[in-house]
């Protein structure tokens, strides 16, 4: 019995027989760069937001505002900041505030017209728990395009695939005549796979720092143990 992720492949896929059309390489590889561009400008978007909200929560300690990753502001988040700006009487202030709404209004666009490109892709894989990008890819191409391990590993190797995907994340997948093609996309994840790669690696680095201050507090007592002796 095949498994869950290869029979969601399979449905996935079969709309291809169905006489759904499929995009040339071509078409494929313009909409993974447009798609990367817009992504890596709402990363852009979110750092502006960050920094305004952070001067922003600074002088309301009690209404604080949240970034709800990189979808920008929550509706809830959008009804404080309204309140706040009603309050505002500082100039400068209400221009902090205007360029957040600006960045928000931006990244709010840039996920629509992510979206308009998405829609004229074949249907996605849909992240779900516990995938990984290169096992969808390899069973895409063995279970679903009929390839040999070997052909499919090959393939999937020469291609930069992101391992930090959430559940919701879309996964897009070509092949035709021995060209395969695969990328990764928010869809309808909170992260995109650059903001969770991003926060993975801070995570990481913020893990070793703590680690090496407590493996320094440690030497450090150990010493001054040594030296009362």
């Amino acid at each position: 019995m095949k498994n869950p992720l290869i029979l969601t492949l399979i449905a996935t896929f079969a709309l291809f027989g169905c006489g759904e059309k499929k995009p040339s390489y071509e078409d494929f590889l313009r909409a993974q760069k447009q798609i990367n561009e817009k992504q890596q400008e709402i990363l852009k978007q979110s750092d502006e937001l960050s920094k305004i909200i952070k001067e922003v929560n600074a002088k309301y300690p009690n209404t604080q505002i949240k970034l709800d990753s990189s979808l920008g502001l929550s509706p809830e988040q959008e009804k404080k900041l309204s309140e706040i700006i009603q309050k505002e009487s500082d100039i400068g202030m209400k221009t902090m505030l205007q360029k957040l709404i600006d960045s928000d209004k931006k990244i709010e666009e840039l996920n629509q017209q992510i979206k308009s490109i998405e829609e004229k892709l074949p249907k996605p894989y849909v992240v779900k728990k516990g995938d990984a990008t290169r096992k969808v890819a390899m069973d895409y191409l063995v279970e679903v395009q009929k390839l040999s391990k070997e052909e499919a590993k090959k393939l999937v190797d020469q291609t930069g695939l992101f391992d930090e995907i959430v559940p919701g994340n879309y996964i897009y997948l070509y092949y035709n005549d021995g060209v395969f093609g695969a990328f990764v996309t928010q869809g309808t994840a909170k992260y995109s796979p650059q903001v969770y790669k991003r926060a993975m690696r801070e995570k990481r680095e913020n893990e070793a720092y703590e680690r090496g201050l407590q493996e320094g507090q440690s030497a450090t007592f150990e010493n001054n143990r040594a030296s009362d002796k």
